[in-house]
Formats: structure tokens, C-alpha cells, sequence
């Protein structure tokens, strides 16, 4: 009789074990280490599906930070900055298209500290994780082609991974420990006494029967397992709960279906009073088996994963599939093989995921439905043939940053506005401030420069050169603004501290002064001047700013603009592009480059660097990157910006 392939791979499964006898864990165990407080994503498919959940596993009974297990479209798809998260994936060969777009939105996510566990170094994944500086852990198997299931691909990553955090733990058991138990639970698999034993168990299956795995939630790797070979072999339907869980409803199907069931307990020393308790109501006739794996620690997990091949083994045999080799229809290559994640991990470069999170926010609704690739992409282009002549510069979270907008501009940055105005680049800075903001660019730029670069001082509400201080030449009284701070102060209510500034053109309202600060802008809404149109209100990082109608930012760029030749353009910079900002207007045409917040319209305003770099350090990049043009003024080389790096 012919031995199945998965049989043979399973027999296989030692020689895999040997090479671990001189397999360094270390750096795989500085890796795990290194993100002890942190969260992290543990991304799989497949197979792999089963070594994130056991990574998983294996940070919580290490007490490290959580871990969220997801797929690579999950990966691909989200858009939650990943700055502060570790990344892991697992993909066996390292080369399938789900994997390469996992590592490609690994990156532009800005994972913290992006790691592959493979077994294939030359995988398109492997290359892209290493050239863009992140770690490939590399696992060993003694068999390459691995087979259907990757059974040794699968027993060597949990067994890295198990070794590894026994190098983390301040109580290690030690790699003799570990490997001569494992090597002891093979050869036990492999018995041919257990081998029947474990087939007599299941062996009222039918392929047409449902096997509920209902489990202890510590033991979800040997959960995934079983589903996804179950589904992967085509042995049986399968559905994967816990106890209580199925006690939520999913008893129905046991009512109406018991002769069609078989279900299958994954118990831990925690849980076996919680399934007896189940056990001892359901119906005596319903079929049902218990796996029992004590502790579910680390170690208990890995064994119950090789338990989990004995229980695919043992089904196989009993309802005549060979696990290892069930037979696939031909689109299921085509399927697998399908680069449509790829491609869409492409078209969300780090900026376009900025805009598509902004959007999500807003929750806004584009009839057009233009793919923000192309918008993103256009307008990359715009920006790079545009002919400049002019920049306008909002000031708090833009020149300063919004915790440090105390603080003189850095260094360099000013150096970049000296160097560009003798370049010929007019300047202008619009600002939420009065006249502090003349004040600190009086302090950093040359005399020279100042009565030649305009200041729209409250939102532009008031515009003078920078050699004017604005507290000696101060704007008329607006009298909507008189009135609406008459308003405010007699609305006590709405404050925890009753404060605000009132100029004579704008009324700025702290955001942590207010009970309710989200809500201000409905607040005002029995305000007459703002019922009436005749104020509006708009946010900052730190405040919110009412300001006349008429007032906008845009009047400095207008200013500028004025003494331009036609089809020469104005770069505008600010950070606060959402709708409801004070650089709204400033930013949302193709000229306007946020460095922090974004609109949620697709042809709204858009960032360079998506979430990252922002403020001050996206601004210093830009600014470097203009330089002179053929045609003697300033271009945006935007290739330098090594925003296609990726």
C-alpha cells in the first residue's frame, strides 16, 4: 500500500527538528524582546495563520504588550499609523503575492520594526523586507518543497519561535528541554498504535458531517490549525468557536443538525469544568471528543500543534482524502497566485493611506469614485512641473511645532526660507496669531527681508509686512466679533475656566479651557452673528479660532499672487487640512501641501509623507527640495523626496 504524501511528511518532521540541535535563537529572541511594551501585528495566511496566532500566544505568556493577528489584506487594507506597532510576518516561502504586498504595507504603514519569519531567503518578500531595513528571520527545514500543508515550514517557525521566547523568559527551560520533548510527542504521532487509536476516535466522520472545534481560547493555534487543513484538505465542514460562544446561539445547529455533527473540545486545565459542564446538557447521542492540553502554555501550544497533524492525519484516513495531496481544481493556482493584493498595496503609498483615512473619518461619499492613486499621483505631477514663484506658510504646527510653538524656528528651517527668498521666492505667512508671530520671525530673519514678506495675522484677517508690529498698527473692530465675544461671556457654562482672547478681528478659544471642546462650533450656534453667517469658526491643534467671515488665509497667497506673472504659482503649507481647520482653504487646491492633518474630500487637501514625517521635519524636506529651475525661478524637485523609495 502506498504511504499518503502527508503521512510521509509527518515521518518526515524529525529531520526538520535535528537542524534546530545547532540553530541559533538568539537574534530571534533580541527581536521578541526588543517589543516587550509594545504592540504588534502578527500577520499570516494560510498556514502562516497558525504561527501569527502562535506568536500571539507566545507574547502573552511572555506578558508583553498585545497582539493583534491579521491577514495580509487586513494589513493592506487598514490605515491606522503603525509607528509604535512591531510587525511580524510569517509566510513560508516568502515569495506568494499576499506576502509581498503584507511587506510592502508593512513599510508604508510605518511599522516600527518590521520582521519576516521564512524559510526562503530569496522570496520577493525576503528581498523587500531586508532592502528596507527591517529583519528576515530565517527558519530551517529539511524539506524545502514542503508540501500542501507546509507541515515542516509550520513545525519549524513555532519551534524558532518557542526557543526564542525561552531565550526571553526569566525562567527558560532550556533547548535540550524543549527539543527532547517535542522529538518525544513525533515519535509518539508517528506510532502505529496511536496512528489507529487516533483514527478510531474519528471514525463516525463523513466528509459531509460538520466538525465544531469548540476551544479554550489559549489554545486558538491549534483552533487555526485544524480549520484551516480541514478547509485546505476538504475533509469535512468545519466551524471554530469557544465554549461559550457556542452557548450563544450556535447550540442550534447542534439541535437541528446533531446527526450531521461531531464536535471536537480543545480543553486546558481552566476550561475542562467549563466543556464538562456543556458536555453533561448536550444531547447523548451527539458525537463529540476532547483534546486536552494542560496549561496551554508556549510548550503546550507547540505539542498541541503536532497533535492537530495527528487529528488532520487521522481524519484523512478516515474519510479517504490524503491531506498532502487532495487535489485542487486548476483556478486554484490562478487564485493563489492572483496579484490583486499587490497591486493594491501599491496604489496606497503612504500619503494616498493618509488621504483614505481621512476620508474614512469623515466618512464622506466621493459620486465621482476617482481611485486616489490617480488623484495622488496627478498631483504629484502638478507640483513637480508647476512653475514656483511664491510660498505661504501657516505658522504653529508648520514653522513651529504645535507643543513648541513658543519656541524660535529651528535653524534650519530658517536657513531654507533665507536661501529660497534670495532665490527669488516671494514669502508670506498666514497665521492663526497676532502678533506674536511678527514678533519671533523679527527675531530670526534678516532686517532685509521683512518689508517685502506679508503676514495675514488672525487667520488673514489683518495683513501687514513683517517690519509692521501689528500690537502698534492694530486692526479695526470687527463688530460680529464684539458681539459674539459678548456672547461667550455670558455662557460661563460652557467653560471650565471662563477665558478667552478677544482681538479686535478674531476670538481664540483654547480647546482644554472648554467642557466640551468637539461640540463648541454647535454650541455657537445661538450665537447671532455665527446663526447669521457673519463669523465662522475654525480649529487648530491647541484652539479653536472665530474669525469675520471674509477672513481667510487665502488673502496672503492672494497678496503674493498679485505681483506674479500669470502661470506662475504659490506653494501654501499648514497643518491643519481637515474640514474643519484653520488651513482648510489654504491647503485644498493643488498648490497646498499639508504637513499634518488632512481633508476628507478626495481633491481636498492632500500630505507629501502621509502621517510621517509631519510638521516642522515634513516642512525642512520640502523646503530642501525646492530648488532653482531652468527658467529662473523655483521647481519642487519632487524625486528627491524619495517618496517612491518604496
Amino acid at each position: 500500500m502506498t504511504t499518503p504524501v502527508f503521512t510521509a511528511k509527518l515521518d518526515a518532521l524529525p529531520t526538520t527538528l535535528d537542524l534546530f540541535q545547532t540553530f541559533d535563537s538568539g537574534p530571534l529572541a533580541v527581536a521578541l524582546t526588543d517589543g516587550v511594551r509594545r504592540h504588534a501585528l502578527s500577520i499570516g495566511s494560510g498556514g502562516s495563520a497558525i504561527t501569527a496566532e502562535y506568536l500571539a500566544r507566545c507574547r502573552d505568556t511572555l506578558g508583553f504588550g498585545p497582539t493583534t493577528v491579521q491577514t495580509p489584506m487586513e494589513l493592506v487594507a487598514d490605515h491606522h499609523d503603525l509607528s509604535e506597532t512591531d510587525i511580524w510576518l510569517f509566510s513560508a516561502s516568502g515569495d506568494n503575492p499576499d506576502a509581498m504586498a503584507a511587506s510592502q504595507a508593512a513599510f508604508d504603514r510605518g511599522g516600527r520594526k518590521v520582521h519576516l519569519v521564512t524559510r526562503n531567503t530569496d522570496g520577493s518578500a525576503a528581498r523587500h523586507v531586508a532592502g528596507g531595513g527591517g529583519t528576515v528571520h530565517v527558519v530551517p527545514v529539511a524539506d524545502p518543497k514542503d508540501g500542501y500543508l507546509a507541515t515542516h515550514s509550520l513545525v519549524s517557525s513555532v519551534v524558532a519561535l518557542l526557543l526564542a521566547c525561552d531565550g526571553a523568559s526569566r525562567d527558560p527551560r532550556g533547548a535540550a528541554h524543549i527539543l527532547d520533548t517535542i522529538a518525544f510527542r513525533l515519535a509518539e504521532m508517528r506510532d502505529p498504535a496511536h496512528r489507529a487509536s487516533m483514527a478510531t476516535r474519528l471514525s463516525s466522520l463523513r466528509r459531509s458531517d460538520t466538525l465544531v472545534v469548540a476551544g479554550d481560547p489559549h489554545l486558538k493555534p491549534l483552533s487555526v490549525l485544524l480549520d484551516t487543513s480541514i478547509w485546505e484538505a476538504s475533509l469535512c465542514h468545519v466551524q471554530t468557536t469557544d465554549f461559550r460562544n457556542l452557548a450563544h446561539g450556535r447550540h442550534g445547529w447542534l439541535h437541528h443538525r446533531q446527526d450531521e455533527t461531531l464536535v471536537l473540545a480543545l480543553t486546558g486545565t481552566d476550561t475542562r469544568a467549563t466543556w464538562a459542564a456543556i458536555s453533561d446538557l448536550l444531547p447523548p447521542s451527539l458525537r463529540r471528543d476532547v483534546v486536552d492540553q494542560r496549561s496551554c502554555g508556549r510548550l503546550d501550544n507547540a505539542l498541541a500543534m503536532i497533535d492537530g497533524l495527528s487529528i488532520i492525519e487521522a481524519m484523512g484516513t478516515v474519510v479517504g482524502i490524503d491531506p498532502g495531496k487532495p487535489g485542487i481544481g486548476e483556478f486554484g493556482r490562478a487564485i493563489y497566485d492572483d496579484r490583486s493584493l499587490t497591486d493594491l498595496a501599491r496604489a496606497l503609498p503612504p500619503h494616498v493611506r493618509h488621504k483614505r483615512a481621512a476620508i474614512s473619518k469623515s466618512d464622506s461619499h466621493d459620486p465621482d469614485d476617482d481611485p486616489l492613486d490617480l488623484i495622488g499621483r496627478e498631483r504629484l505631477r502638478t507640483l513637480a512641473d508647476a512653475d514656483i514663484g511664491g510660498a505661504v506658510f501657516d505658522y504653529d504646527g508648520t514653522i513651529v511645532t504645535t507643543a513648541g510653538r513658543y519656541s524660535e524656528p529651528d535653524r534650519e528651517i530658517i536657513d531654507q526660507l533665507i536661501r529660497l527668498y534670495r532665490s527669488g521666492l516671494r514669502i508670506g505667512f498666514a497665521t492663526g496669531r497676532g502678533g506674536s508671530a511678527g514678533e519671533e520671525l523679527r527675531k530670526v530673519l534678516p532686517a532685509d527681508m521683512l518689508s517685502s514678506i506679508p503676514i495675514g495675522y488672525y487667520n488673514g484677517g489683518h495683513i501687514r509686512m513683517a517690519d509692521v508690529d501689528v500690537d502698534e498698527d492694530r486692526a479695526p473692530a470687527n463688530t460680529a466679533i464684539t458681539e459674539t465675544a459678548a456672547f461667550l461671556n455670558d455662557r460661563s457654562e460652557l467653560f471650565f475656566c471662563h477665558k478667552f482672547k478677544h482681538q479686535e478681528v478674531q476670538i481664540t478659544v483654547e480647546m482644554n479651557k472648554l467642557r466640551h471642546p468637539y461640540r463648541f462650533p454647535v454650541d455657537l450656534e445661538g450665537c447671532a452673528p455665527f446663526a447669521a453667517g457673519l463669523v465662522r469658526v475654525m480649529g487648530s491643534g491647541h484652539s479653536y479660532d472665530i474669525v469675520p467671515a471674509a477672513s481667510s488665509k487665502l488673502s496672503v497667497v492672494n497678496a503674493i499672487k498679485a505681483d506674479l506673472p500669470v502661470g506662475v504659482e504659490v506653494l501654501c503649507f499648514g497643518d491643519s487640512g481637515s474640514r474643519p481647520g484653520n488651513d482648510h482653504a489654504l491647503l485644498s487646491h493643488p498648490y497646498g501641501i499639508s504637513v499634518g492633518d488632512v481633508c476628507g474630500a478626495a481633491n481636498g487637501s492632500w500630505s507629501l509623507f502621509g502621517s510621517g514625517p509631519a510638521g516642522p521635519k515634513a516642512l525642512l524636506n520640502i523646503l530642501c527640495a525646492l530648488v532653482p529651475s531652468n527658467i529662473g525661478r523655483v521647481r519642487l524637485d519632487v524625486a528627491s523626496l524619495g517618496l517612491d523609495r518604496r
